[in-house]
């Protein structure tokens, strides 16, 4: 059985060490600091709720998602083509298993916008890099990502905002929808009705 869980300060404790650890997006020094971590989840949850999505497959972890108001994540604020936009939320990490990454992934993402569009977010951010053309899959989605296939993002609806080298800032709106193309708007919404039939459709 395949489960999401919203990540809050409970559902933090069963993520990997790694993830437990992790402070590169609430911090611009250290990189690693869990009692910093364990603070900031706390906190987090105190003022936006819920601040990623777990995904488990009978009992096992398959992946995890980071997100929320870029005022939670000051690493946004000095990223090569940042900063992220005031009234986004961003998407600033996933953590993967071995087991089916892009996949994984893109069920995650599916699962973060639809919960921000719910909580009445205007846009989602994510920082990409673009990927030489030769680069095959497998290591388009390695176990960490930071950052995130440019060309991923942009079958999901996200454009760029700005670029500085190889890294963009990637913006999807969500009051913009309507207005883009109807082959993207169709295949988005496609995909949101194969993984989230209840909500895919609910701020159509």
């Amino acid at each position: 059985m395949t489960r999401i869980l919203a990540v809050t300060d409970a559902v933090a404790t069963q993520l990997p060490d790694c993830c437990g650890d992790c402070v590169f997006w609430q911090r611009t020094g250290v990189v690693s600091h869990p009692a910093a971590k364990r603070r900031w989840a706390r906190r987090a949850e105190g003022r936006f709720g819920p601040w990623g999505r777990m995904l488990t497959e009978q009992g096992a972890f398959r992946g995890v998602i980071q997100y929320g108001p870029r005022t939670l994540f000051p690493r946004t604020r000095i990223m090569p083509a940042g900063p992220a936009s005031a009234d986004a939320a961003v998407v600033t990490c996933v953590y993967l298993s071995a087991a089916d990454r892009a996949g994984t992934c893109e069920r995650l993402f599916l699962e973060a916008l639809a919960d921000l569009q719910a909580r009445g977010l205007p846009a989602v951010e994510a920082f990409a890099i673009n990927y030489p053309d030769d680069i095959p899959d497998d290591e388009r989605f390695d176990a960490h990502h930071t950052m995130f296939d440019r060309d991923f993002l942009e079958h999901l609806g996200f454009a760029p905002v700005r670029s500085a080298g190889q890294v963009s800032l990637m913006r999807v709106a969500f009051d913009e929808a309507a207005r883009e193309p109807p082959s993207r708007r169709d295949r988005a919404r496609a995909r949101l009705r194969r993984f989230l039939p209840s909500r895919a459709t609910s701020g159509a």
